[in-house]
């Protein structure tokens, strides 16, 4: 696994100078109702317009374009308002709205990393393919649409780039460092406490599988091609005997990888097969049933949207969200 699906200590990180995120919110927001207003003014408002409209209209300029690729053909779409778009589809509107403000940042980053990949430098127009057949299929909410328009062209980036800003929902308890399961890729994914992501009501789970149907699952699992040696190599790996399988785990308590009979799999691709919610797990033999106990949701790099949303609560905004969950980033303006 080497590329991401999408602290004890906190370093001090920086912000560019001359951005004041809680001033921007308000000149933003009265910058988004000055069209409706005019247009109010002016008798010309259509019968049943809304606000979202607006507020949608408002986030189709600029100079960086989504070329989505479907089974229908292409469409290109204005990079923030795919970001909306995105957002609807991967976080609740009931998020604090610094939470959400977060997410888009993060929704942003990982988009904008591509044009880095494919050459395209910074402050320049650009577009970024994508193969995503659920565009446009939820709404998109008041909120989502504030929390994109806000933080427009804001993005993290790690030694002058914009960074692949990771994101699930609900930690075990800490998030992942990837050092301990990408072999050094980015760094910048360190591995802090989630204290309060228990209250989740997705926190545990559990399921159950007869003997039979697991050794069944098992074989269908594909293998991973390492050994031992290479495993217990890794910084911070501890290894644990359940049920009649080794279950090697890293410093948070999430398993990178499993033997049973010879065959090495790897935890998220264990995860994937079995149908569970994270890699954090553990596993039970009884009555030839295989009990799977499951903490978190998700594959616990980058930021858990949970704690995200308990920090907002607390009165945290987004810069202090993402400063807390990400290593020696820079929060700036793409264009």
């Amino acid at each position: 696994m080497n590329k991401l699906r999408v602290f004890q200590t906190v370093k001090k990180k920086r912000i560019v100078p001359g951005f004041f995120p809680k001033n921007l919110g308000t000149i933003l927001l009265l910058l988004l109702l000055l069209p409706y207003l005019l247009t109010f003014l002016s008798g010309n408002v259509k019968e049943g317009e809304s606000e979202n409209v607006v507020m949608e209209e408002s986030l189709s300029e600029g100079s960086i374009f989504i070329n989505n690729t479907t089974s229908y053909g292409y469409e290109t779409i204005p990079l923030e308002s795919y970001v909306a778009d995105k957002m609807a589809r991967s976080i609740g509107n009931e998020y604090e709205p610094e939470a959400l403000k977060a997410q888009a940042v993060l929704i942003r980053s990982v988009l904008l990393s591509q044009l880095y990949e494919s050459g395209t430098g910074k402050n320049s127009a650009g577009e970024i393919k994508v193969e995503d057949k659920d565009y446009g299929s939820v709404p998109v909410s008041e909120e989502m649409y504030m929390a994109v328009a806000e933080t427009a062209g804001i993005c993290l980036t790690y030694e002058g780039h914009p960074v692949s800003g990771a994101y699930f929902a609900v930690s075990n308890g800490a998030t992942r460092n990837a050092k301990e399961l990408l072999d050094g890729e980015y760094p910048y994914l360190k591995s802090v406490l989630c204290g309060r992501d228990f209250l989740s009501g997705d926190y545990a789970s559990s399921v159950s599988y007869r003997k039979e149907e697991f050794d069944k699952l098992w074989e269908e699992t594909m293998s991973f091609a390492i050994t031992e040696e290479e495993i217990l190599n890794k910084d911070k790996v501890t290894v644990e005997k359940e049920a009649d399988m080794t279950l090697y785990r890293d410093s948070v308590g999430y398993v990178l990888y499993v033997l049973r009979d010879g065959k090495f799999v790897s935890g998220e691709q264990f995860r994937d097969n079995f149908r569970l919610s994270s890699a954090s797990f553990h596993l039970n033999e009884e009555d030839k049933t295989i009990n799977i106990t499951v903490k978190g949701v998700g594959h616990g790099l980058g930021m858990s949207q949970f704690g995200a949303n308990e920090m907002a609560k607390e009165g945290d905004d987004y810069i202090e969200i993402l400063n807390y969950f990400f290593d020696s980033v820079i929060i700036t303006k793409f264009e």
